[in-house]
């Protein structure tokens, strides 16, 4: 008992020991903010990568792609692995607006919108077919349900015209302001008072959009229509497959139907067509959906040489984000069929007699139970034994140089270089962390010199060495657990309000911008916090702290009785 007794008396009346709770508690912090942060990151990659492709992909190492996918893909739907096969065009070209008056390099992927989001998240990466649906189900899915689709619309004006009054406001208070002049500190803060005015102007901007573009996919409802829970309302909202077709409103944007592009096309979000603000919203003009659109390929032969560039007419009917920036910035999706008639890939008869088989360029799979790394490594072992039995009775195959890999096998170079970068921050902080180690030993060290003749006094009423030495071990556990309790509160707290702390202390009040989401793929700071890591952080902070008692503990139980009572 008298061991705790003396450890509280320490505790308390020892003002020197907040020098190692601080230095547990920042450590403890740091560390798990800076993991947190940077594990969701990674997390986040990996989930866009994931979801960039199938769970398996079948490539060829030639540009002309390879024959008898088709064939190809009724085998593989045989295996009980696979839950999902679909065709890939890829190719190089040359994207023209022509009322833009801007051209751009990009890939052309031809696919097969409804296969491709089976194995993929294309279809949840559209704005239009999923995105902005999905967003008009949530902001209306606060009512009571069931209701009616007239009460939904009701509602949906309702909130237009609050967002109108809150827009109006914004712009008056824009339209006051007036050029700053001079220089100064002070300059400098009503500057920044003015962009926190216009970007609130843009907010106030962008969320009127959005209530009106709930309106509009609401409005198209059967006012008598009855929904019976927000399911019901997202499925009744969003498409079940999405499509290349342009909408019939497509046509108000042409003089004729003659006029209008017969097939559609998806844009990456980020090719240059939208503005992006500091919130990581993107500003889509009106009149950008539906503009006509030249693309221009230039097919490679069976031998590897160029063939004359084919060009087709197309009208933009959508946009998508996978959250990788390389993909955004260069991709156009159009129609699997139009593209690899564009590319000469397409079924040929020869002047020989016979025929040549149509070509793609890649199979991306689905398979089952993908969460589970490991049945997606047996599933590809799999996939590739059902490639080479095919290929043996295909011998046109062989030439392509077939591959199969996993989603993390082609891109593993992109994730692993973020886990190291993870993982060598987080060694480094580690080392950092390892002050603590010293600051508890040296500050330890200082009390058991200072206590020198209350150790005398223990040992000589009868107190033993391995007693002495329990009460700076236990005292070691009292400092750290008490900064790891701190560290592990303020840590967690700290991750789930990231986005507030950054947005509306950091840039609001002192004009501090550290995540802009102009550049960043992801409009979010990670707010994730992952038990296990806060345990494990929590523990090794302990650890260290028991490391650091236990020399100090050692010198204080080895003093002699006699020469401890003398001490002064």
């Amino acid at each position: 008992m008298y061991k705790l007794f003396l450890c509280f008396r320490y505790l308390t009346r020892k003002g020197i020991v907040i020098f190692p709770v601080l230095a547990v508690w920042l450590c403890v912090s740091m560390l798990i903010v800076v993991y947190s942060i940077m594990t969701g990151f990674v997390d986040r990659v990996r989930d866009a990568g994931k979801e960039l492709m199938g769970d398996v992909v079948i490539q060829s190492t030639l540009a002309s792609g390879f024959p008898h996918y088709h064939g190809l893909q009724k085998s593989l739907a045989h295996l009980p692995c696979v839950a999902a096969t679909a065709p890939l065009i890829s190719t190089y070209g040359i994207m023209n607006l022509p009322e833009y008056q801007t051209s751009a390099e990009v890939q052309v992927l031809g696919i097969k919108p409804a296969e491709q989001s089976r194995v993929s998240s294309f279809g949840k990466s559209l704005f239009w077919q999923y995105r902005a649906p999905l967003d008009a189900a949530n902001d209306l899915g606060g009512v009571r349900f069931p209701t009616t689709a007239a009460k939904l619309i009701a509602w949906g004006r309702t909130r237009l015209d609050a967002a109108l009054k809150t827009y109006q406001q914004h712009q008056q208070a824009v339209s006051k302001l007036k050029p700053i002049k001079g220089h100064g500190w002070i300059a400098d803060i009503q500057r920044h008072w003015q962009v926190i005015k216009r970007e609130d102007y843009r907010q106030a901007q962008y969320h009127m959009d959005r209530v009106y573009r709930d309106l509009r996919f609401v409005e198209k409802l059967p006012p008598g229509m009855s929904i019976q829970s927000d399911a019901q309302l997202r499925a009744v909202l969003i498409p079940r497959a999405p499509t290349f077709k342009p909408p019939a409103v497509a046509l108000t944007h042409y003089p004729s139907a003659a006029a209008a592009p017969k097939n559609g096309c998806v844009v990456g979000i980020d090719i240059g067509l939208y503005s992006r603000d500091r919130f990581g919203h993107y500003h889509r003009p009106p009149g950008v959906r539906f503009s006509p659109v030249i693309l221009t390929v230039v097919p490679i032969t069976l031998k590897s040489t160029l063939a004359s560039p084919q060009s087709r007419r197309f009208e933009i009917i959508d946009d998508s984000r996978t959250k990788v920036f390389t993909v955004d910035r260069h991709t156009v999706y159009a129609p699997f069929h139009v593209v690899q008639k564009m590319a000469f890939m397409q079924q040929q008869d020869l002047l020989s007699g016979g025929v040549r088989p149509a070509r793609c360029s890649e199979i991306e799979i689905r398979v089952h139970h993908d969460q589970n790394q490991a049945a997606v490594n047996r599933a590809r072992d799999q996939i590739a034994a059902a490639v080479r039995r095919f290929t043996l009775n295909h011998p046109a195959m062989e030439i392509s140089g077939l591959s199969v890999m996993t989603w993390l096998q082609e891109q593993s170079q992109f994730i692993a270089a973020v886990d190291k970068e993870r993982d060598l921050i987080t060694f480094l902080l580690g080392m950092m962390s390892m002050v603590v180690i010293i600051v508890i030993f040296l500050i330890f060290f200082m009390i058991v010199r200072d206590k020198t003749r209350d150790i005398g006094i223990i040992k000589a009423i009868g107190g033993s060495e391995m007693g002495v030495g329990s009460i700076f071990v236990l005292y070691g556990l009292l400092i750290s657990g008490a900064g790891t309790l701190l560290g592990v509160v303020t840590g967690t707290l700290f991750v789930i309000h990231d986005n507030w702390i950054h947005d509306d202390i950091l840039w609001r009040i002192f004009g501090i911008t550290i995540w802009n989401r102009r550049v960043y793929i992801f409009s979010r700071i990670p707010d994730q916090v992952s038990p296990h890591t806060v345990l494990v952080i929590a523990g090794l902070a302990i650890l260290a702290g028991l490391l650091g008692a236990i020399v100090p503990a050692m010198i204080a139980a080895s003093r002699d009785p006699v020469h401890a009572l003398r001490y002064e």
